[in-house]
Order: C-alpha cells, then sequence, then structure tokens
C-alpha cells in the first residue's frame, strides 16, 4: 500500500471514527488498529482543519473612519487600527 493510499484509508477511518459514536478504543478493536495509530491521525486531521481556516477576507466596514482597517482574525478577535501599513503588516504576522 502506497503512503498515499495509507493517508487515505487512515483519513477515512478517522471519518467513520466521529461518526460511529464509539471510543477510540472500542472502534480499534472493531477495525484492528492500533489505537495510537488513529489518535495520531485524529491528532492530523484536527491540525488540517485549523490550518485550513487560513485568513479571512479583509473588507471595509461602513461604519469605520476612513483612515481605519478592521483586521478579523480567524478565531474571531477583531482589530480596528488606524490606516498604518507597518502596523498591519506586523498583526498580520500574528
Amino acid at each position: 500500500m502506497s503512503s498515499h493510499e495509507k493517508r487515505e484509508r487512515m483519513l477515512s477511518l478517522v471519518v467513520d471514527w466521529k461518526t460511529s459514536g464509539l471510543t477510540q478504543k472500542a472502534f480499534c478493536k472493531l477495525h484492528c488498529i492500533n489505537v495510537v495509530t488513529l489518535g495520531y491521525w485524529v491528532s492530523k486531521v484536527s491540525e488540517q482543519e485549523s490550518d485550513s481556516r487560513g485568513f479571512i477576507e479583509m473588507t471595509s466596514a461602513p461604519t469605520l473612519k476612513s483612515n481605519e482597517v478592521e483586521i478579523i482574525y480567524p478565531s474571531g478577535i477583531r482589530l480596528k487600527v488606524s490606516d498604518d501599513l507597518s502596523l498591519i503588516s506586523q498583526l498580520i504576522r500574528f
């Protein structure tokens, strides 16, 4: 089995586990896989989901002054700052 096939199989098993309602231990016993292996792939899926959120499109809101910019982080935090490009650059890197 190629690494790509193994990855697809494990990602499919993670989805199956999430919808099964079983504990990881019970699911692994049923499918004859190591619980540590499933745990590893569950964490990989969680990382992918958090990475896929990425940046949110920045738009100007009508309530902002013309010299302000609103930055909305993926976590939902909103910052209203002046249109100072160096400040905006620093904030986006976080």
